[in-house]
Parts: C-alpha cells; structure tokens; sequence
C-alpha cells in the first residue's frame, strides 16, 4: 500500500485529496473535493452538507425534513368492533427519532349522530415475556381527536405541545387509543393504517411473531394483531397512565381492533 512516509510534498500531491478552495479549509458553502491536480471528484462537502452523484444530498437544512412522518392511513372506512369501546386500543408504529411533530393528522371517514370521544396518547414501549412489545411510559396525553366526518380529506389536531420522540431515539412506539362512549358499540369510522395493508408489511418487521395454521400449512400474524402490524386492548385498564407495568400489557384477546392510520406533521 502507498504511504507518504518519506515522500515529498512535490511528489505526492497529486493524489492528495483536497477542496476547491485551498486556503479556506471547509466552510459552510459547498465545495468541490477535488484531487491535487485540481480534479473534481463529483463529490461536494460543506460543514453541513455532503453530495455526491446517486448520494442524494444530505443537510442540517430544514428543507430535506418531510412534511409527515408515522404509519400513514387510508381512506377506506372501518368499523370499530363491539366491546372495544372505553377500553385501551394500543397500536405499534415505528418512529425515526430524528424530528420534531406539532400536529396529528387523521381520517374520520363518516359517523353517525351517537356521540364518541377519541383521545390518543404516546407511549415508548417495553418487553414483557408474556405479551412481546407493550407500552412503557408516557410521552404525551391530552389529544382530543376530531370525530367530524372529514371523507377522504385530512383532519388535523394541533398537539398541545411539540411531539419528539429524541429521547429515546429511533424505534417502536405505542400509539394508545380510547372512544369513550357510554356502553354503546362505536360508531366512528376511521381510516386505517396504510402500511398495514402493504403488500410487503411482513417483510418489514411489522409482524409480532407468527403462529401456524395447521389446517392450511400456512402461518398468520401473531395474537392481538391486525393487518400484519401490533395492535391489541390492554386487559383490564381504562386509562392512560403514566407508566404501564408488564402486567397492563396483557392482551385482550376478545377483541382484535382495527389499526387508525394517522401521520405527525413535522416542525420545520
């Protein structure tokens, strides 16, 4: 292998890397990263930027942040089931870690005149040998869906304070759902999740566990789950809490709910 150990300067420099701009050293404009002979690499570097050709760029700016992140939905109607009202509906999603949300946006697809209240909270999530993943501690409560039919639009809901999930970094979160309505079946119809019904959903570790079906020699999504990605009732518990122990977490496995898709707005 080449080394510079005892060579000079006047015979090497011509394979020494180096910027456009000789005297400057690196700053906050891009700059060509060329070779000793004035070469360009087709690579371009600033203090928070770097290119090059099939590299799409990567920034500190605000300009590359999305405008949403979350599991998505859809804009078909689905009907919640019986008994799932009042109750906890606690669904898995997967969040980066990397940004900042000011808002919750949904669809309420149609309703009916029965009166539900939707409130949502966040949860980061924790293993129990009994359940698999479950909702730990929370993040944020005191969301107040919309329950306006809103078709195939968007409903919005500011949060009631900037949503980040840095603290705990990319991974699996818990979004933790009640309709409230006083022993009657819900009659909200929401939009589920979008990835939920991706064709590619079990290749990408949304599946909690597989069991298999004897009967067809096939496998199917593991207990408490629906359209491939985690979602269950938590036994027993009506409330969000500050913190879950293991023993919340236990599946209700008499209802198997439908996932409400949604997206958090990004700050940018």
């Amino acid at each position: 292998m080449p080394t510079l150990s005892g060579q000079t300067i006047q015979s090497t420099y011509q394979g020494l890397i180096k910027l456009a701009d000789s005297t400057s050293g690196i700053t906050s404009t891009p700059q060509q990263i060329q070779d000793g002979l004035g070469n360009d690499t087709g690579t371009r570097i600033a203090t928070n930027f770097l290119s090059a050709p099939n590299v799409f760029p990567m920034t500190s700016s605000a300009n590359f942040i999305p405008d949403y992140m979350g599991p998505g939905f859809l804009s078909a109607a689905v009907v919640p089931q019986a008994n799932q009202q009042n109750k906890l509906n606690a669904f898995l999603f997967y969040d980066t870690g990397k940004y900042d949300y000011s808002a919750i946006t949904y669809s309420i697809v149609s309703a009916t005149t029965t009166t539900d209240v939707v409130d949502v909270a966040f949860y980061n999530t924790q293993y129990s040998s009994q359940t698999g993943v479950i909702p730990y501690q929370l993040i944020m409560s005191g969301i107040t869906l919309s329950t306006s039919p809103g078709g195939v639009f968007f409903v919005q809901t500011n949060l009631p304070s900037t949503l980040s999930f840095s603290g705990s970094g990319g991974g699996w979160y818990y979004m933790v759902m009640k309709i409230s309505n006083s022993g009657v079946t819900p009659t909200i119809r929401y939009s589920q999740n979008a990835i939920s019904v991706s064709p590619t959903a079990s290749l990408m570790g949304f599946q909690n566990g597989l069991v298999r079906n004897r009967s067809v020699n096939a496998t199917s999504a593991g207990i408490g789950t629906n359209n491939n990605i985690p979602c269950y009732i938590l036994n027993g518990t009506t409330n969000f809490q500050t913190s879950f122990s293991t023993t919340d977490g236990a599946i209700n496995t008499g209802v198997n709910p439908y996932i409400m898709g949604f997206a958090l707005r990004c700050i940018k």
